[in-house]
Formats: C-alpha cells, sequence, structure tokens
C-alpha cells in the first residue's frame, strides 16, 4: 500500500535525521513502511546527512576511547536479525481498547512521547463520522485499514495526512469496512459539541 498523500520533505527529512518526537516518528513509520516513493526519499535524505557528517572537522579522542565502546556494545542485548514483516497493527503495543462509542475504539500506543502529547491508534465502522474538532497543534496520522473522508480530501489505507491548529474538520468513514489509523497528537483535540467533548473526554489517551 503505498497511498496518495505523503509527508512533505520537510517531515521526511525530520524522520530521516531522527528530529521527530518517537510517536510522530512511529506515524511517519507507518506510511514509509508501505510506500516506495517515500522510503526512496529517506534514503537520500539520509545519503545528504551522511555525506555531510563527512565534511565535518575531527574530534580528538580518548586513548582509551576503543575499548570503552566495545565494552558497552559487550555489555548490549544481541539485537534481534530476523524482520519482523507481521502487519503494523500486530507489532504494535497496545493499551487496552476503550468503547467510546458503538462501533468506535481507541487504543493507546505504549511508545515514548511528551506527557502532553497522544500516540494512538482509533478505529471507526462503516459510515461513521467522528466528532468535528480542531487540533491544539500538529496531527500525524497514517490510516492503516479503510478510508476516510475529509475537508482535506479521501485518505485510503497507506495514506499520511497531517493537521494543525488552522484545520477543523470531521472525518467520515467511507466504504464498507472499518477505518483504523494511527495517530500522534501535540496535545487533545478539541471536540465541538457536548456529545464529541464527552466521548474524547472518555477516550483520552
Amino acid at each position: 500500500m503505498s497511498g496518495q498523500h505523503h509527508p512533505c520533505a520537510d517531515i521526511l527529512a525530520a524522520y530521516a535525521s531522527g528530529l521527530l518526537e518517537p510517536g510522530f516518528g512511529l506515524v511517519v513509520a507507518a506510511h514509509v513502511e508501505g510506500c516506495a516513493h517515500c522510503r526512496a526519499q529517506v534514503v537520500r535524505f539520509e545519503a545528504h546527512s551522511g555525506a555531510a557528517l563527512r565534511d565535518l572537522d575531527g574530534a580528538s579522542l580518548g586513548e582509551d576511547a576503543l575499548s570503552r565502546v566495545m565494552a558497552r556494545l559487550d555489555d548490549a542485548p544481541a539485537p534481534d536479525l530476523a524482520l519482523d514483516r507481521r502487519p503494523l497493527m500486530e507489532r504494535l503495543s497496545l493499551k487496552p481498547r476503550k468503547w467510546v462509542a458503538p462501533g468506535v475504539w481507541v487504543a493507546a500506543v505504549e511508545t515514548p512521547h511528551a506527557r502532553t502529547n497522544r500516540v494512538y491508534v482509533l478505529s471507526v465502522a462503516p459510515g461513521m463520522p467522528t466528532a468535528r474538532h480542531e487540533h491544539s497543534g500538529a496531527e500525524f496520522c497514517t490510516v492503516l485499514k479503510g478510508a476516510y473522508r475529509d475537508e482535506l480530501g479521501l485518505f485510503r489505507a497507506g495514506d499520511f495526512a497531517s493537521a494543525d491548529h488552522d484545520v477543523n474538520h470531521q472525518p467520515v468513514v467511507q466504504g464498507d469496512e472499518a477505518c483504523v489509523c494511527l495517530f500522534a497528537t501535540e496535545g487533545r483535540l478539541q471536540p465541538q459539541g457536548l456529545l464529541g467533548r464527552l466521548a474524547f473526554a472518555y477516550a483520552d489517551v
């Protein structure tokens, strides 16, 4: 699944450089994993970063630098070199699901992130809308399954979406299967309407 909507170059550059918070990086990785176009861009950004490192002046090291590094490597656990090819949903470490409405559940993702931010998976049944809402800051989303439509367009499995405090939208699930998305948000979403506020308060992840 490659998708039709992709992260912008600035986001991919930040991802390749390791500058994104882990939760936001996870959402980008979920898209890049299935998108050959974006993987190629990430490889180019990584190559440029490597070339820039070669141009830096060398730094002096202590005589025991190598032995200290080797000692740390000896103490580190051996990496698992087997490639994990399970679907991403099976690899995510999720907290228990919260059913916030009939056909709608949310589950926090156990990954490092700022205390005020949120990283979670949301599943919404076919044909259902989410609450109309605004954002406190940046929001990254990768569609893992199904599709939804909002004011920004139609997003299918593999697509990436980003929003900020200027975006006010109400995604509605399209097609005959549930839409499952991986999100990272700065701060809490700001729902409109009493039912939306109650659902978001209960689902706070």
